[in-house]
C-alpha cells in the first residue's frame, strides 16, 4: 500500500507541474522543466514517470516531439482534485499557530 500512495503522489506532482506550466506559459513543459519542478534526480526518472502517467490515462504524448505532453480530461481532473483539497498557505499558518 505504501508504494501505491508514493506513486500516486509522484504522479500527482508531475500532472500538477504540467498543468501549472501550461497555465503560466501557455505551452507544455519540457522533460527538463518537469525535472526541475518535481526535483527528480534525472530526466530519465521524469520519462519513466511520464510513461506511468500515460499508461494511467492522465497524459498523452507524441513520441520524438519536444513539448508534446498534454493532459487528458482525467489528468486535469486528477490535478484539480488535489489542489481543491490542499489548504492555502494562510490556512496552513492558521493551523500551525493554533
Amino acid at each position: 500500500m505504501r508504494g501505491k500512495v508514493a506513486r500516486d503522489d509522484r504522479m500527482r506532482a508531475l500532472v500538477e507541474a504540467i498543468a501549472e506550466h501550461g497555465a503560466v506559459h501557455g505551452y507544455p513543459p519540457t522533460v527538463r522543466d518537469l525535472q526541475k519542478r518535481t526535483r527528480a534526480s534525472s530526466t530519465s526518472v521524469v520519462a519513466y514517470r511520464l510513461a506511468a502517467c500515460e499508461r494511467a490515462g492522465l497524459v498523452m504524448r507524441v513520441p520524438e516531439r519536444a513539448r508534446a505532453i498534454t493532459l487528458t480530461a482525467e489528468g486535469r481532473a486528477f490535478a484539480a482534485s488535489h489542489t481543491e483539497e490542499r489548504p492555502t498557505a494562510a490556512q496552513a499558518r492558521q493551523v500551525a499557530a493554533a
